[in-house]
């Protein structure tokens, strides 16, 4: 007899990033996988039932996609209600377990599989400084603890996160699965040069690049003061909402081109005189991978988890120490290539451990 599981699809309404990003290249692999498993396993998506109205995703659209995998809707809510409400009620109406890949779990859930890709809430709650931002905290510490007593199984992204989880929580099966990130959605060649166009001051290989947020722990502060220090070299910055009252705005070799698509940052990743990510917390860290598939040589924050992945194919700064020279820090030998890293991850690892999890609940 099968197990039936039912996917959280509600990534499939958002932007692709970070733990989006993962859910759907994960669930990308397991409907390629699926067919090997299908004596023992059942699975769907499902998203709301009124998701056109607010996403203008069709599902007929979203179902071209894949070949195995169903994907059904339910369900009048939206957002968190939808994913609190609607999705822990349509599995029991499918007497289904849950799989939530983006670092959610309803709260009325029992059992099924969780993808927590970090705890930053419960280790790092100062990074959440905006107003409101307690009641986010509330939740999300109450919703993990939930979801590490309730789960069946419990995934996570690295060997960094799962340790911090071990540290700060009891769970149900205190056995959790690593399966990180993954590269492979960004090895294509299409890169969208017209970047260097609309931004003549661009000139490649003479500039450094930071695709990232205003998020505390991405630290931009670095990125200025390194900037600052370095009024001749050009620092070009990616991310929606860089530039806004954050102090860029005040520095002349500082270049902010708001949102870019996928194909315009590969082409600034694989121009770029290097990647910076000068990031204080990760559970993982997407972008220095993109980076480094791309060609880039990438200067990352000195944190146990960035050290985990990328090793000795990366170069380190002090994430509290801005007075580098990045040039000369770069021009220096790595002593593992840009493959040792790229081929320890890919999505399809990643998705047949989970696969094999999937076979093996009761």
């Amino acid at each position: 007899m099968s197990r039936y599981y039912v996917i959280d699809g509600s990534f499939l309404l958002e932007p692709p990033l970070g733990v989006q990003r993962y859910a759907c290249e994960i669930t990308k692999q397991l409907d390629r996988l699926l067919p090997e498993i299908s004596d023992k396993v059942k699975l769907e998506l499902v998203i709301p039932d009124t998701a056109g109205a607010y996403s203008g995703a069709d599902i007929k659209d979203l179902q071209k996609n894949y070949d195995n995998i169903r994907i059904e809707s339910f369900g009048s809510r939206t957002g968190r209600a939808w994913e609190q409400i609607d999705y822990p009620q349509y599995l029991r109406k499918k007497r289904a377990k849950g799989i939530s890949l983006c670092n959610t779990f309803p709260l009325q859930q029992k059992g099924g599989i969780v993808c927590i890709h970090d705890i930053v809430f419960q280790t790092h709650p100062e990074y959440f400084i905006e107003p409101g931002d307690w009641h986010e905290i509330l939740f999300r510490k109450m919703m993990y603890k939930h979801a590490f007593k309730s789960a069946d199984k419990v995934i996570t992204v690295s060997n960094f996160s799962r340790n911090e989880i071990l540290e700060n929580y009891r769970l149900k099966n205190p056995d959790i699965c690593v399966a990180g990130n993954a590269w492979q959605h960004y090895d294509r060649e299409d890169t969208d040069e017209t970047i260097f166009d609309e931004y003549p001051q661009i000139k490649r290989k003479e500039y450094y690049y930071y695709l990232a947020s205003l998020a505390p722990n991405k630290n931009l502060k670095w990125i200025l003061e390194n900037a600052k220090e370095n009024p001749e070299r050009l620092y070009v910055l990616s991310g929606k909402s860089l530039g806004d009252n954050s102090g860029v705005e005040k520095l002349d070799n500082v270049l902010c081109t708001g949102y870019v698509s996928d194909a315009a940052a590969r082409a600034l990743m694989r121009d770029c005189k290097a990647f910076l990510f000068p990031s204080t917390y990760e559970g993982f860290g997407i972008p220095p991978m993109e980076a480094l598939c791309m060609g880039a040589k990438i200067v990352l924050g000195n944190i146990p988890s960035l050290k985990e992945i990328y090793k000795n194919a990366a170069y380190y700064i002090d994430c509290d120490n801005p007075h580098c020279d990045v040039d000369r820090l770069i021009s220096e030998k790595r002593t593992d290539p840009p493959e040792t890293v790229l081929s320890r991850y890919s999505w399809e690892k990643s998705a047949e451990k989970i696969a094999d999890i999937l076979t093996k609940i009761n």
